[in-house]
């Protein structure tokens, strides 16, 4: 048997390019140097579900965590990653190390170190001032929406891993600064 045993979730849209906000896909389908520099250092992979896209489609706007952190989303993010947790769980009773979740930064709901926020919403376009509500974007040192909740689940079931993002524009290095964070 040629299996290490060893499991990484990986946000969707890193395997999925097509389920980000247009504009903003950084590859044609998905990030290729994260994922091969992972299955090359013998990681199996679980996909975790894109939450926005559930709830609001492929065609949505670009979108800031106070926008979704609400109770409706928390628990579609609830719902969406029972199942994962559950697998997770046989894994993880089976000997199976949960090495990481890996999440991307910036996101609002996967971000790890760093999620949006700012004053966005309500109308846009002549006389609803989108120039403030522009320049009240910034960052935010928390984990984003889905990666609270994924985390308060994890924790629930007592399984403890490491939380690690990537930066999908420069692939390159973060996949060699990934293997390392995940062999220490």
């Amino acid at each position: 048997m040629k299996r290490n045993k060893k499991m990484v979730l990986l946000a969707h849209c890193l395997l999925n390019i097509n389920a980000k906000v247009y504009g903003i896909a950084t590859e044609p389908a998905g990030c290729m140097k994260i994922i091969s520099g992972l299955l090359e250092n013998g990681y199996g992979i679980i996909q975790l579900p894109c939450v926005e896209q559930s709830c609001f489609g492929i065609k949505r706007w670009g979108q800031v965590k106070e926008q979704i952190n609400f109770p409706g989303f928390r628990a579609k993010s609830h719902e969406l990653l029972k199942p994962i947790v559950g697998q997770v769980l046989d894994f993880h009773q089976n000997g199976y190390e949960i090495s990481a979740v890996i999440g991307l930064d910036g996101s609002p709901s996967c971000g790890i170190n760093y999620t949006c926020t700012g004053n966005w919403g309500g109308e846009i376009g002549d006389g609803y001032d989108i120039q403030s509500k522009i320049d009240s974007l910034d960052k935010l040192s928390e984990y984003g929406v889905m990666m609270e909740v994924l985390k308060e689940m994890l924790d629930e079931i007592g399984i403890v891993t490491k939380y690690l993002s990537v930066d999908e524009c420069d692939p390159e290095a973060t996949s060699q600064e990934l293997i390392i964070k995940l062999s220490e």
